[in-house]
């Protein structure tokens, strides 16, 4: 059974060397990627042992392994992108709030140098 899935692992090992590369080379965020790793260490877990997987699957009432590793991918997907979101908007509005705290510093700039 592991025959079959090795590269599966691998693969999933690669693109955890790809994402530590980027977060050491400061590309991308230690936090908004550890949600990501864990997602590949979850999915290199089940390549390498598909007896568990399954056992679980079918303990939460799927027929089929294959149904709930789609359910579950999805679900991880969703929730990655929903951490997504949050932390661009974020990001947006934190950019509005210093745009126009600027904005208003240019403002008292111009004023005091008007005056002198």
């Amino acid at each position: 059974m592991f025959e079959r899935y090795w590269l599966f692992a691998a693969f999933c090992f690669i693109a955890v060397v790809i994402l530590v590369r980027l977060v050491l080379r400061e590309r991308v965020t230690l936090q908004a990627s550890l949600s990501l790793l864990l997602l590949l260490g979850l999915m290199s877990f089940v390549a390498l042992f598909p007896n568990v997987a399954s056992r679980l699957a079918q303990t939460m009432g799927f027929t089929l392994a294959s149904n709930f590793f789609f359910a579950a991918g999805i679900g991880a997907l969703m929730l990655l992108h929903v951490h997504s979101l949050v932390t661009l908007s974020r990001v947006e509005l934190r950019s509005i709030t210093l745009t126009q705290e600027l904005a208003i510093l240019r403002e008292k700039l111009d004023q005091l140098s008007e005056k002198s």
